[in-house]
């Protein structure tokens, strides 16, 4: 094996780990948003319906389904319980390519991704 496909080869667990902590604070601000949305009685705008009929049964149903239920909460846990297990196993992985070298990369990852949020 040359260097260069090592080096390769090293590289591609630092991005996956920076991939896998980029999409675990994405998911970590939508729980936020969303549990701040039901907390302050909001519709987000990805809730939008445009209600068709003025009639009170057609009101209270297209009520119903804009706000942001619980099941959508739950589903954005179990997304995030799955994010974080991935994270741990990248994060295994990292630590026994780099070695010394991971407190740094760590301190990159998280400064660039807080950068980017």
């Amino acid at each position: 094996m040359t260097l260069s496909t090592l080096l390769a080869s090293l590289g591609k667990s630092i991005h996956q780990f920076k991939n896998l902590r980029k999409k675990l604070a994405k998911c970590s601000a939508n729980i936020y948003f969303n549990k701040q949305c039901l907390h302050n009685k909001l519709t987000p705008n990805y809730f939008q319906i445009k209600d068709i009929n003025t009639s009170p049964a057609s009101q209270i149903t297209t009520h119903k389904a804009r706000t942001p239920r619980i099941e959508e909460l739950r589903f954005l846990h179990k997304k995030k319980e799955t994010l974080i297990r991935e994270l741990y196993g990248s994060n295994l992985q990292v630590a026994q390519e780099w070695g010394n070298m991971l407190g740094p990369i760590h301190e990159f990852i998280i400064q660039k991704i807080n950068t980017e949020m």
